[in-house]
């Protein structure tokens, strides 16, 4: 390992935190939490799950929404939930409809406010859902699944969630979210075709919430493009986060790292630059972009399997890489599936002007170039939907980045 070594702590996984949050209230609060996420993804849901007015506003997360939505199916009352324009325009009918066919009653409202859903639910105690066994889409969302999953664990007669044929998407998530129940004493019965769960008692006990995993490769992308050996606090072997494993990926180019007792220490000195890829991403799409971008740093071209979701997140992602590469000489194509790079033209400009879409994730993304290029982000402070700290952390570590945010 290099003597010199840069540091990052990474904020608290927020998919957990979201996760916890829901099962949490959903049990009447048995669970004392820690390390919960400060994104605002996270702030979001935790208002709208406590406030005690009617009309609760959920911003862009979509977990935020979805959670929301799920646990005021299981209350006998009548709930406004408002959402960001671009969060409504994202797919949520298959949750929609499983929770219909469960008996909770949902449409669209606008008022003056703005806009979302109205949601009347159903108290699953006293009447247990009609809809127990559900067939669910699984090229969409895998938040889907969770959510159910999750209030099936706390309602009477719980509920059985059967696959339609398709890859179902970011797998590791619909894990996570298996493996956090058993880790909390909750069962899962899992089959090839179905998922199920019965109501359980769940204990009172002190859960604190991993670091990010999610936010950890957009840091790793700057050590290897600046050869520098890089620690990252709080990273376990065991995390329960399906992004831990995208390490192989890396692993396969070369790359060499340890889990040490603080965390994750990476050495980018034996990566391999590649010169041809193919890859499948269909259990890591919010990685996708991360990856791109680096492998397009590295002059490579190749291609990327499972961008299905990409065209319906906080932005389209697929078309916010295309955009923003071609200010850098590569060209990108796609289809429903899968997407096409060539960047062995890629040029570093002396200034370059990144249109972050309002979206986190392609912001982050193209901070790995900034050592480079002098970069000016639009929308910079989208990155709070996950990392609030983000570009004081990302020039705390990386201090030869030259960034300007707007």
């Amino acid at each position: 390992m290099s003597n010199t070594i840069k540091s990052i702590t990474l904020p608290s996984s927020k998919s957990i935190s979201n996760r916890l949050l829901l099962l949490n209230k959903l049990h009447g609060g048995p669970l004392e939490l820690s390390n919960l996420s400060e994104a605002a993804d996270t702030l979001f849901l935790i208002n709208a799950l406590n406030d005690q007015q009617e009309n609760r506003y959920v911003g862009e997360g979509g977990t935020s929404l979805r959670f929301a939505m799920t646990y005021f199916s299981s209350l006998p009352q009548t709930t406004d939930i408002y959402a960001a324009p671009r969060l409504l325009q994202r797919p949520h009918q298959t949750l929609w409809n499983a929770l219909r066919a469960m008996g909770a009653d949902i449409e669209e409202y606008s008022s003056e406010i703005g806009q979302g859903y109205r949601i009347t639910g159903i108290d699953y105690q006293s009447s247990p859902p009609t809809g127990r066994t559900q067939h669910i889409d699984v090229n969409t969302s895998s938040q889907f699944f969770t959510a159910l999953l999750l209030l099936g664990s706390s309602i009477k007669e719980g509920v059985n969630l059967r696959f339609t044929e398709g890859q179902m998407v970011s797998k590791p998530y619909v894990s996570l979210t298996i493996d956090l129940l058993c880790q909390l004493g909750l069962s899962v019965n899992v089959s090839p075709n179905m998922l199920s769960i019965i109501q359980q008692d769940l204990t009172p006990q002190k859960i604190q919430v991993e670091y990010d995993w999610s936010s950890a490769y957009v840091f790793l992308g700057g050590a290897l493009l600046t050869k520098s050996a890089l620690s990252i606090g709080g990273l376990k072997r065991d995390d329960i986060q399906g992004d831990r494993k995208l390490l192989d990926v890396y692993r396969t180019m070369g790359l060499k790292y340890e889990f040490t007792a603080s965390g994750l220490r990476i050495d980018p000195n034996d990566f391999q630059s590649p010169t041809d890829e193919a890859l499948d991403m269909l259990d890591y799409p919010d990685q996708i972009m991360n990856l791109v971008v680096l492998l397009s740093a590295f002059k490579c071209k190749g291609s990327i399997r499972g961008v299905n979701t990409l065209f319906h997140k906080e932005s389209n992602r697929v078309e916010a890489l295309r955009v923003n590469l071609e200010k850098f000489g590569v060209s990108l194509t796609s289809d429903d599936s899968k997407l096409h790079f060539d960047a062995t033209r890629f040029t570093f400009p002396s200034k370059v002007s990144i249109d972050t879409f309002n979206d986190h994730r392609i912001a982050m993304a193209f901070a790995q170039l900034s050592m480079q290029s002098t970069l000016t982000f639009s929308d910079s402070q989208c990155v709070k939907k996950s990392f609030p700290d983000f570009w004081n952390q990302w020039l705390l570590t990386f201090p030869e980045s030259c960034i300007e945010l707007k």
